[in-house]
């Protein structure tokens, strides 16, 4: 029987790591000899992520705490590989370039050493590190990863960046040569900004003042609100975007009292809710919304729910 045996073949494995719009990639390159028979190379592979990857930033400031997971390879073919991996990236490339990834190898569970590769999601293919360059049959490589976003300039808030998110799934390639490969996707990973969530259905009954009639519109606060924090909520007339009253509270639920001279001009309004907190400086998108009508003249004004 004829042996035909590979030379020695360059192992690059490059190692996407999503945060929401762009991919941090890491590439290793190094030497692996190989000296198989063509029959005995049979390519195959597994990757599986894990951790606390998937994530929504929570912080003041420009720079969030870090969050750790890892990518697992697994060469479960019979002859060494030579990794890539792609990443099926959609989302916000802002905030990409504003996440910081760090990536070794080691202990997973702490802080990434001084030695740790850093770059950031949008970069399409960082180094990955040396322990990690090469991969042989049997074998199992895990990458240590981190990922925050670390800023220093207003863009990088919590209120700049609020509602931004990205998405990535990780597909690895293992080649012998140019021909024989084998490849392997992760599910996605999610990193987003906080954001406060818009106040809930806004209610509207009747109610007077001083014999006059109004209304009472009441909503429930948002669900995803800091805990016992305050939330300052605008009451928005939505056709001319000008705010009729403010209302202040930190329970589960606020009201105000629109009255006819809060409303410019007679006929029905589309009336919403903007919440707004400080914890973070973020500002929810507008309530769905009610309508109010306004009737009578200048000095006596009536509002009722329309």
């Amino acid at each position: 029987m004829t042996r035909r045996f590979l030379g020695p073949v360059a192992a690059l494995v490059t190692l996407a790591v999503l945060g929401g719009s762009g991919a941090a990639v890491a590439a290793w390159s190094a030497n692996a000899a190989v000296n198989a028979t063509a029959s005995s190379a049979s390519p195959a592979t597994t990757i599986a992520q894990s951790g606390a990857l998937t994530t929504t930033y929570q912080y003041t400031g420009t720079s969030s705490t870090a969050v750790l997971g890892s990518l697992t390879i697994k060469n479960t073919g019979g002859t060494p590989l030579s990794y890539s991996l792609a990443t099926d990236v959609t989302g916000s490339s802002t905030l990409a370039a504003k996440t910081t990834v760090r990536l070794w190898t080691g202990n997973c569970a702490g802080a990434a050493p001084a030695d740790a590769v850093t770059t950031t999601l949008a970069n399409p293919a960082p180094t990955l590190p040396t322990a990690a360059r090469a991969v042989a049959a049997g074998v199992t490589a895990t990458i240590c990863v981190a990922t925050r976003v670390e800023g220093r300039d207003a863009g990088s808030s919590n209120a700049a960046l609020q509602g931004q998110s990205v998405t990535a799934a990780f597909r690895v390639t293992g080649a012998v040569g140019t021909s024989w490969t084998a490849t392997a996707t992760t599910g996605s990973v999610t990193q987003s900004v906080y954001q406060l969530a818009a106040a809930g259905a806004v209610t509207c009954k009747k109610d007077s003042v001083f014999g006059f009639r109004a209304v009472e519109l009441t909503w429930n606060a948002p669900v995803n609100r800091p805990a016992g924090a305050e939330i300052t909520y605008e009451v928005v007339d939505t056709t001319t975007d000008s705010v009729l009253k403010i209302v202040r509270a930190s329970g589960s639920g606020a009201a105000v009292t629109i009255e006819g001279k809060h409303l410019d001009g007679n006929g029905a309004h589309a009336v919403a809710i903007r919440a707004k907190e400080g914890a973070y400086g973020t500002t929810a998108l507008l309530s769905t919304t009610v309508a109010v009508e306004r009737s009578g003249t200048l000095l006596i004004s009536r509002a009722d729910c329309a």
